[in-house]
């Protein structure tokens, strides 16, 4: 006998006890069908009103837990997203001068506050020496041609911080 020979009698053979198996099965699965709708019919009905009470007892707790939710939960998750958002973005790039621009600056406002003190200066003493570059100073030279000039005499003159000259009456 050959090797091909044996193999199909072999296959013949598992699938004729197969068929036997198929036909004794049929019925027994017709049966047990019948069986199920019935006894499906009994669970629902047992069932039913055990379901309702599950979903009553449920529905207050699940609505309870929602609100815990909303009103403790979500903000501390919407301030963890704000933080970890605020992490993530990168940061702005931050303007630096060179050291020239800066030092530059510093000069300019130095040499801007030294012409204020010096225009400051000028003003103070060219009133006091009355624009003339003669001293006026009081004692010094003679008053009553000051008074002559329409002016008062500079030993009764007052000087304010910010230059102006007052005459003391």
């Amino acid at each position: 006998m050959s090797p091909l020979t044996r193999k199909k009698s072999k296959s013949a053979e598992m699938r004729g006890r197969a068929q036997r198996k198929a036909a004794k099965a049929a019925p027994l699965a017709r049966t047990a069908g019948v069986t199920v709708r019935r006894g499906a019919g009994g669970v629902t009905a047992w069932a039913s009103p055990r379901v309702r009470g599950a979903r009553a007892w449920a529905a207050p707790r699940v609505e309870q837990t929602g609100n815990v939710v909303q009103e403790k939960l979500a903000p501390q998750v919407s301030g963890l997203l704000t933080k970890t958002a605020q992490r993530l973005d990168p940061a702005p790039k931050s303007r630096r001068r060179s050291r020239l621009v800066r030092g530059i600056m510093v000069l300019g406002a130095a040499a801007s506050a030294l012409a204020v003190l010096a225009a400051a200066r000028k003003k103070v003493s060219s009133v006091i020496l009355g624009g003339s570059g003669a001293a006026a100073w009081p004692g010094a030279g003679d008053q009553g041609s000051a008074a002559n000039r329409g002016g008062p005499a500079y030993g009764d003159a007052q000087v304010d911080a910010n230059g102006q000259v007052r005459a003391s009456s």
